[in-house]
């Protein structure tokens, strides 16, 4: 991966992201996050994801979650297998605490490396507009709640605006929940967003 590419992706979506601070959209952000490594390859995550999940005890009586301490006593395990998986970076259960700014290894990567991955990602926009209007309607008839809140959210699914509930969005062509007809020039960055 050209770092150079990398690193102008990243200073885009910071570019882009300026205007939406101060609560308009978000009150903070960062690359990588909570999702970071999510686009590492996919065969790749599925291997990784098999190991943590045998070596990674779960609460008893749990339905699967597991501890932090749990995790920090297995990161060197889990680290050495990311590696001997040929994958760079911090492994998927680091501090992402602890990330740069601009995220991790696989926090920013060219979108034809991670493109099932995104995909799976991008909303289904006239589904969610009819399930946003379902829930227009309900709070209608009650005459108060969220009215104002799902209005907005339908504005912006119908007219493809960033917003805070957006997935993926394209700040090359200012479209989301859409990918580019030739992904050859992409980079897909992870954002975090917190609100």
């Amino acid at each position: 991966m050209n770092q150079a590419h990398r690193t102008d992706a990243t200073a885009k979506v910071r570019e882009f992201m300026e205007p939406f601070g101060d609560g308009d959209v978000w009150d903070w952000y960062v690359i990588g996050g909570r999702y970071s490594n999510i686009l590492i390859p996919t065969d790749k995550a599925k291997e990784y994801n098999e190991y943590a999940n045998s070596i990674l005890e779960p609460i008893e009586g749990s339905p699967g979650f597991i501890t932090q301490k749990e995790v920090e006593k297995k990161r060197p395990l889990l680290q050495a297998k990311w590696k001997a998986l040929g994958l760079i970076g911090n492994c998927a259960h680091s501090d992402n605490y602890k990330l740069s700014d601009d995220g991790d290894a696989y926090d920013a990567v060219p979108l034809n490396d991670c493109l099932d991955k995104v995909k799976e990602w991008v909303k289904d926009v006239p589904a969610e507009i009819e399930e946003t209007w379902k829930k227009l309607v309900k709070e209608k008839a009650k005459g108060k709640g969220m009215i104002g809140y799902y209005a907005k959210e339908l504005y912006n699914l119908d007219y493809g605006n960033f917003c805070f509930d957006s997935n993926v969005y394209d700040i090359t062509e200012l479209e989301a929940e859409s990918i580019p007809e030739d992904t050859a020039e992409y980079f897909a960055v992870m954002v975090d967003i917190h609100n």
